[in-house]
C-alpha cells in the first residue's frame, strides 16, 4: 500500500527546547504511526534561545530530517529584548529598528530562497503529496508560498500565532508600510494555501473570512504526569515570560498575604523556571519576597517533568495587550498533563479564558483584578493546608497528541484528496 508523503518545514526542531518545538515533533511521531511518510526540513545552525538535547531522542527514527544552513543576523546583532520596560541605548534602539523594518518578515528571511529551492526539488523528485509550513517564524510561510507557486503542491499553512497581529510586532517600531506589507503577505498565504490550521478558535474564525478551509488543531501533551505532594505551598511557572506578560498584581498580592499571614509566609514557595525579562526579576514585590521566590534556569523536559508535578498551583500568563485574545500559550496543555490548579492571567473572553473554563482546570483573572485574586489564592492555600484535593477536570484527554492527531490525519487526507 502506497504511503502518502508529507514535507514539513519547521524552523523549530530538536535540539530546540521550549513549547514551540513540541507541536510538530509530536505530530510527526503520531503521523508516522498512522502510516504517513514524513520528511522535515529544518535549520542546520539555528539561533535557538532554549536548547534541550534530550528531545532529539524523541524523534521517530522513520522521520527523515534534512537540515539546511541558515544565516542568522541575531548571531552578530547584539540586540537586547525590545519589550523590556527599561530604556534602551541609541545603538540598541537602532538595531531593533533595523530588525523590525529591514528584515522581512523576520530575521530568518535569508533562509527563504535556499529552502524554497531545495523543497521544490525534493517535492518533484520524491512525489511528495502535501507540504506543511509552521510559523512563527513567518519566513516559513513565504517558503510555502514560493513552493506552492513552483510546484502546485497541496499546501497546509499552520499558524501557531497570528501573523500581522503577532504580539511581538506590536512591541516593535514597525513603519506603517511594513505593517501593510505583513498584512498583504499574510493574506497572500491565507488565500494560496489549500488548508489553514491555527491553534485557537478565535484565529480560525478570523482566518475563515479569507480562507473558508480553516481549522483549529490545538497544541497538546503526550501523557499525564503523576503528581507529588510538596512540603511547600508551591506556585510554579515554566518557560519564557516577557515584560508584557508580567502579572504584577500577583506579586503584590502574594507580598500582602505574606505580611498578613505568618503561616502563609512560611509555607509559600514560588519557583520561576525558564527565561524572564529583567524588569520581572527586578520587580519590587518579588525582591521583597526573595526568601520565597526563586528564579531558575530552563530545565530539559525530562527533568522538568519531575519538578512540575510537585506544584500546588501552576501559573499561566498570557499577553497583557487589550486587543490580543487569540494566543493560547503552549504551556497550558503541558499544565493539563499535571492536573493541578491553574492560576491564569488573560483578557476575559479570550481563548485562554474559555478553554480553562471549559476544562475546569483553574481560574482566569485580568491583569487589573486584585481583590478576587487575593481571595482565590487564600482559597487555594486553604485547600493545601487542609489536604483538600477535590480538583476535578473535564475532557483533558481530548488534548493528547494521540487524540489530536486523529483530526490532523483527517485534515491531511481531505487536503490531498
Amino acid at each position: 500500500m502506497k504511503k502518502n508523503k508529507i514535507l514539513i518545514i519547521s524552523y523549530y526542531w530538536p535540539p530546540s527546547g521550549g513549547s514551540g518545538v513540541h507541536r510538530w515533533l509530536n505530530f510527526s511521531n503520531a503521523l508516522i504511526k498512522r502510516g504517513w511518510d514524513v520528511t522535515v526540513f529544518t535549520a542546520k545552525n539555528p539561533n535557538y534561545l532554549i536548547i534541550d538535547n534530550k528531545l532529539c531522542n524523541q524523534v521517530d527514527k522513520s522521520i527523515k530530517v534534512l537540515k539546511i544552513p541558515i544565516l542568522e543576523p541575531n548571531n552578530f546583532l547584539n540586540i537586547k529584548k525590545a519589550n523590556n520596560t527599561k530604556p534602551l541605548g541609541i545603538a540598541n534602539r537602532l538595531m531593533i529598528w533595523v530588525r523590525a523594518n529591514i528584515f522581512f518578515p523576520d530575521s530568518r528571511m535569508f533562509w527563504i530562497k535556499k529552502v524554497a529551492n531545495k523543497a521544490t526539488n525534493y517535492i518533484n523528485k520524491n512525489n511528495i503529496d502535501c507540504l506543511i509550513t509552521t510559523a512563527p517564524p513567518f519566513s516559513t510561510h513565504l517558503i510555502g508560498l514560493k513552493v506552492k507557486k513552483n510546484t502546485g503542491i497541496k499546501w497546509i499553512a499552520d499558524f501557531r500565532d497570528p501573523w500581522s497581529e503577532f504580539f511581538q510586532f506590536k512591541l516593535l517600531p514597525l513603519l506603517s508600510f511594513q505593517k501593510k506589507k505583513h498584512k498583504i503577505y499574510e493574506n497572500k498565504c491565507l488565500k494560496s494555501a489549500d488548508t489553514i490550521i491555527t491553534t485557537s478558535p478565535s484565529l480560525t474564525k478570523k482566518y475563515s473570512l479569507i480562507n473558508s478551509n480553516s481549522k483549529t488543531i490545538y497544541n497538546g501533551f503526550n501523557s499525564f504526569i503523576k503528581g507529588r505532594k510538596s512540603k511547600k505551598f508551591l506556585i510554579m511557572y515554566t518557560g519564557i515570560m516577557k515584560s508584557v506578560q508580567n502579572p504584577q498584581n500577583l506579586w503584590e498580592v502574594l507580598r500582602e498575604i505574606c505580611l498578613e499571614n505568618e503561616s502563609f509566609f512560611k509555607d509559600l514557595s514560588v519557583r520561576l523556571i525558564g527565561d524572564f525579562d529583567e524588569d520581572i526579576m527586578e520587580d519590587i514585590n518579588i525582591k521583597l519576597m526573595k526568601s520565597n521566590v526563586k528564579f531558575e534556569k530552563y530545565l530539559e523536559k525530562e527533568h522538568l517533568d519531575k519538578e512540575v508535578c510537585k506544584a500546588s498551583v501552576l501559573l499561566l500568563s498570557s499577553v497583557n495587550i487589550d486587543s490580543v485574545n487569540n494566543i493560547i500559550p503552549g504551556k497550558l496543555y503541558y499544565y493539563f498533563s499535571v492536573k493541578r490548579p491553574i492560576l491564569a492571567f488573560s483578557n476575559l473572553n479570550s481563548d485562554v479564558h474559555n478553554i480553562i473554563n471549559q476544562t475546569k482546570t483553574g481560574r482566569v483573572f485580568t491583569y487589573l483584578n486584585k481583590l478576587d485574586l487575593k481571595n482565590h489564592i487564600l482559597e487555594l492555600y486553604s485547600n493545601y493546608k487542609t489536604g483538600n484535593d477535590n480538583f476535578s477536570t473535564l475532557g483533558l484527554s481530548n488534548y493528547t497528541y494521540n487524540k489530536l492527531s486523529l483530526s490532523l490525519d483527517d485534515i491531511l487526507k481531505k487536503t490531498i484528496d
